[in-house]
């Protein structure tokens, strides 16, 4: 990544903080944090020009990110040999963004994995969630409160406070990795098939798993528990939700849970539990989509109970995305089997925002 667009971020950040301040009415700080602002738009301007004049003299660093080439590379393969400790062309070279501490996959390659995640039940997507750059900062996001209305801005007519609904929220990306041994031979001779083929589909499952294991903690933290005695008390905490907050909320259970919602029925014999052909047939119980995850992910409070999340993830979870994937190897550990390591690992964070909509209960 560009030091530019790092730098912008950090702008961003130093902006959001003199708002605050300006907020709090705090004159000669917002004053002072001014004059960083200027000093390191001051530098963006200088980065900028010199990563220009970097980009016309490629050199010799082995990191150069490049959108076209003029020779057609095997990125894939350029990394094994990277990986391996190979040489490379300067064309390989200046297809590998390297980091301090190993190589990030191809787009190419986190597509693949996207698209395996897909085949799980990755809490992720019901998530709220945002793109970072940095790995660590500051989001203005907006607050959750009972009713927001626009305000009506006249001639004459002061900003008030209540014109005034997002609080920054900090986020500080995580990294979340696993080891994979890989015969020396078989990432030598087939990279793309290494790649796509063995760790792709077993660190998607892998990532699936941690992100619903830190999506599940951050919801048991934060959800409001409320006593009920059938399926009828599930209902009353439904229509009980905010109504801004009712369309993107979710019914979270576990297999238990939906045997149990599975077999009710009403009174003309009819299933409670219905298929929503525009979820792409996922289960819905009273119009509320129900995810299912397993026994041992989703626990009851109280042992042989029935637990039952009802949750908006959306407003709830921001999932800071840090969008990257990167790899490393270590062939030292593996000497003896004549097998490289692959260490793969991406970056996220999950942060509570609106807590209105997030309740538990068990049968």
């Amino acid at each position: 990544m560009l030091k530019s667009v790092e730098m912008k971020q950090e702008l961003e950040n130093l902006k959001n903080e003199v708002r605050e301040l300006l907020k709090a009415d705090k004159v000669e700080e917002a004053n002072a944090k001014m004059e960083e602002v200027r000093k390191l738009e001051a530098k963006i301007k200088l980065q900028e020009e010199l990563e220009a004049k970097e980009k016309e003299n490629i050199n010799e660093r082995g990191y150069v990110q490049m959108e076209k080439k003029d020779v057609k590379v095997d990125e894939y393969r350029a990394i094994a040999k990277y990986l391996l400790r190979q040489e490379l062309t300067p064309e390989e070279r200046a297809s590998i963004n390297v980091t301090n501490s190993g190589a990030l996959m191809p787009q190419g390659f986190i597509n693949q994995v996207q698209t395996l995640t897909n085949g799980y039940p990755d809490l992720k997507k019901y998530c709220h969630v945002i793109p970072v750059t940095t790995n660590s900062g500051k989001m203005p996001l907006s607050q959750g409160s009972v009713t927001k209305k626009l305000a009506k801005i006249g001639v004459d007519t002061a900003l008030v406070q209540e014109m005034i609904n997002t609080l920054p929220i900090e986020f500080a990306v995580e990294d979340y990795g696993k080891i994979i041994p890989i015969d020396n031979s078989l990432l030598a001779d087939s990279p793309l098939n290494v790649f796509n083929d063995i760790i792709a589909p077993d660190f998607a499952e892998s990532s699936v798993n941690t992100h619903n294991e830190q999506i599940i903690n951050l919801v048991k933290a934060n959800a409001v528990e409320k006593t009920v005695s059938d399926y009828k008390g599930l209902i009353k905490i439904l229509n009980g939700i905010v109504p801004a907050l009712k369309p993107r909320t979710i019914i979270l259970t576990n297999l238990d849970g939906y045997d149990y919602l599975d077999e009710l029925t009403d009174a003309q014999g009819r299933p409670l539990l219905n298929t929503n052909l525009a979820l792409a047939g996922a289960p819905t119980f009273k119009g509320y989509e129900v995810v299912a995850l397993d026994n041992t992910v989703i626990t009851p409070v109280t042992s042989g109970k029935i637990p039952f999340y009802i949750v908006n993830l959306y407003a709830l979870v921001k999932f800071f995305d840090r969008q990257q994937i990167e790899v490393a190897t270590s062939t030292e550990a593996g000497f003896t089997m004549n097998q490289t390591l692959i260490r793969v690992i991406e970056r996220f964070d999950v942060v509570p925002a609106d807590t209105r909509a997030c309740f538990y209960a068990e049968l």
